[in-house]
């Protein structure tokens, strides 16, 4: 994988590490058009439980496109159980599903995931992105050197948030696991191993200390046998599944496919166009960008919104707000993932 990495175009993310349920319990009444941050199309599949007349889903990066296209039509010609296999989640052989599936598939990315198909047959796609590739050293080089597996397991499986506190506090959180933390989810082991330098050009204080934090909110308060997310960082697997992946939820989203478009197109051409929407999910798209682009696509966003229309948006390490709507921080307790200091959920009048 270190060599796949290395290539031109790699796959940055193969999953979406924010909690769709939280997004989805945090939007008021029942958006008809929607636009989102593609990332690995996890949560714009998501959002089609909503009910909506469409969803664009969008990303400038060439691989995530594929991806989420590769996604998508497995969702249009598969079964449920099928489409896990495709994953890598589900039993049986992940590149005959491939082979299935993949004469639906356009020229591009078909001949991605032909000349890589390495990543569907011997890694899964669930787990070849790099962020995902950052989690799985955390757990193999990490997390196995500042505790014994009965205790990881005892803090994965507890049946409660008590005992789960109760473990946390006494065995899990140990000096060897707080030192290693920090060094291990600092910006500069994240530049390295985790996500592109580029991420980083705004970003200010301390990273590992903010996300400590958020982790023990996390663990404090949501059961980690009900977290998917945390599982794939502990024990490198899902037990419990994100929204989309929920059984009772694919075929609500499968009935919905056609309503969903993937399209490569960079936030701020997209922002210019016509189109007006009645939510946007954006994750922490602006601590990418300087103070002065915020605010100017902050105005095309507010011009881009229906009336009543709403923006989720996050921030991890550097404050981004935008201006001309109304602004509700929301509470993260039950969030189940810890990656965001801020989520702050915008309304325009």
């Amino acid at each position: 994988m270190r060599r796949y990495y290395k290539e031109a175009s790699y796959i940055h993310y193969s999953n979406c590490h924010e909690d769709a349920d939280f997004a989805l319990n945090n939007i008021k009444g029942s958006p008809r058009s929607i636009l989102t941050v593609a990332s690995s199309l996890d949560n714009a599949l998501a959002f089609l439980l909503l009910n909506p007349e469409s969803v664009l889903a969008i990303d400038y990066n060439d691989t995530q496109i594929f991806l989420c296209k590769l996604k998508k039509c497995g969702i249009e010609h598969l079964e449920y159980e099928q489409f896990l296999t495709l994953l890598g989640i589900g039993k049986g052989d992940s590149g005959l599903i491939y082979d299935q599936i993949k004469g639906y598939l356009d020229s591009e990315t078909r001949e991605y995931f032909d000349n890589h198909f390495f990543l569907i047959s011997q890694v899964g796609l669930i787990n070849c992105g790099r962020f995902e590739n950052y989690f799985q050293i955390f757990k193999k080089h990490i997390l196995s050197k500042t505790n014994s597996q009965k205790t990881i397991d005892s803090f994965m499986s507890a049946k409660d948030l008590n005992e789960q506190r109760t473990v946390y506090k006494t065995k899990f959180n140990n000096l060897r696991f707080r030192m290693l933390f920090n060094l291990f989810f600092s910006k500069t082991v994240m530049k390295i191993l985790g996500r592109d330098k580029d991420y980083f050009a705004y970003a200010k204080g301390g990273l590992a200390s903010m996300q400590k934090s958020k982790f023990e909110l996390c663990v404090e308060n949501n059961l980690n046998i009900e977290n998917p997310y945390l599982q794939y960082i502990v024990q490198g697997r899902m037990i419990a599944l994100p929204a989309y992946l929920v059984k009772e939820n694919y075929y609500k989203i499968k009935a919905n496919i056609s309503r969903l478009e993937i399209k490569k197109v960079s936030f701020q051409e997209e922002i210019k166009s016509n189109k007006r929407y009645d939510f946007m999910y954006l994750s922490d798209i602006f601590e990418y960008m300087d103070g002065k682009t915020t605010e100017m696509l902050s105005k095309n966003i507010c011009k881009a919104l229906n009336s009543g229309g709403q923006v989720l948006l996050y921030n991890m390490m550097i404050e981004r707000h935008l201006s001309g709507l109304k602004e509700t921080e929301l509470d993260q307790t039950n969030n189940r993932t810890f990656y965001y200091l801020h989520c702050y959920r915008y309304e325009k009048d």
